[in-house]
C-alpha cells in the first residue's frame, strides 16, 4: 500500500515536495543533485482506478469495428455534456499559479546547477486532479447505458471524488491529497470571482483573489 499524506492545501503539499527535493542538496555536485531529482520522477498518470475504469469503460463505448467517426462523435456528445467544465477551469488556474510559484522557489535553490531545474521541471510533478472533472461521464455510461465496469475501483473512484480534493503522485509510493477548499465562490459563467474577498480559500489560508476568472494576487499562509 503506498503512504498517503494529507495537507490543508496545494499550496502545503507543493511545499512539502519542494522541502523534499531540496533538503539533501548541501554539499552535492551537479550529477548527485541531478540524481537526486531524478528520483523523485512522477508517474504520468491518472490513478489506478481511473485509469482501469476508463479502460473498461472505452471497450464498452467503442467495440472493435466501430467506424472510427462515429467514436468521435460519440466523444464529442458526452464530453460537451458530461464533463465538469468548471471544476477544469478552476483546476488549471490553480495548478498555473502554484507551478509558477514552485518553479521560481526552486530555480533560486538551484540557480547553480540549471540542469538539476530542468530535470525537475520536466520530470516532478503532474496534475493528476483534472479526472474528477469525468464523474457525470462515468456515471452515467455506468448507471445509464449500463456498461461493464469494475464495481469496487467505481466506489473508489466515488470516494475519492466526493471526500477529497487535489492529489498527485511524486513517487510511486507516495500519494499526496489535499482537503477541498473552504471557500469557494464563482461568477454566472463559473469562473472565480469575488470583491474584496479571496474567490478560492483553503484551510491555511491559502486563496487567490481573483476577478471574472482573472486571478489578481495570491494570499499565502
Amino acid at each position: 500500500m503506498p503512504e498517503i499524506t494529507f495537507f490543508e492545501s496545494l499550496y502545503a503539499a507543493f511545499s512539502a515536495e519542494l522541502r523534499l527535493a531540496t533538503a539533501n542538496f548541501n554539499g552535492l555536485s551537479d550529477d548527485e543533485i541531478i540524481n537526486q531529482v531524478a528520483s523523485l520522477q512522477t508517474i504520468c498518470g491518472e490513478g489506478q482506478p481511473r485509469t482501469d475504469l476508463w479502460c473498461d469503460l472505452h471497450t464498452e463505448l467503442y467495440p472493435s469495428g466501430l467506424n472510427p467517426q462515429i467514436s468521435l462523435e460519440i466523444w464529442k456528445v458526452l464530453d460537451e455534456n458530461l464533463t465538469d467544465k468548471v471544476g477544469s477551469i478552476i483546476h488549471t488556474q490553480l495548478w498555473n499559479v502554484l507551478w509558477d510559484w514552485l518553479c521560481e522557489s526552486l530555480s533560486n535553490e538551484l540557480k547553480d546547477c540549471p540542469d538539476a531545474f530542468g530535470r525537475f521541471y520536466d520530470n516532478f510533478i503532474y496534475p493528476d486532479s483534472e479526472w474528477a472533472s469525468y464523474a457525470g461521464l462515468f456515471d452515467y455510461c455506468i448507471n445509464e447505458l449500463d456498461c461493464q465496469h469494475n464495481q469496487e475501483q467505481w466506489q473508489v473512484y466515488k470516494d475519492l471524488c466526493t471526500e477529497c480534493g487535489w492529489w498527485f503522485i511524486p513517487m510511486p509510493i507516495h500519494y499526496i491529497i489535499c482537503d477541498r477548499p473552504t471557500k469557494l465562490l464563482l461568477d454566472n459563467y463559473g469562473k472565480l470571482h469575488a470583491d474584496g474577498e479571496t474567490a478560492i480559500q483553503f484551510a491555511d489560508g491559502f486563496g487567490l483573489y481573483a476577478h471574472h476568472g482573472k486571478v489578481d494576487s495570491i494570499c499565502f499562509p
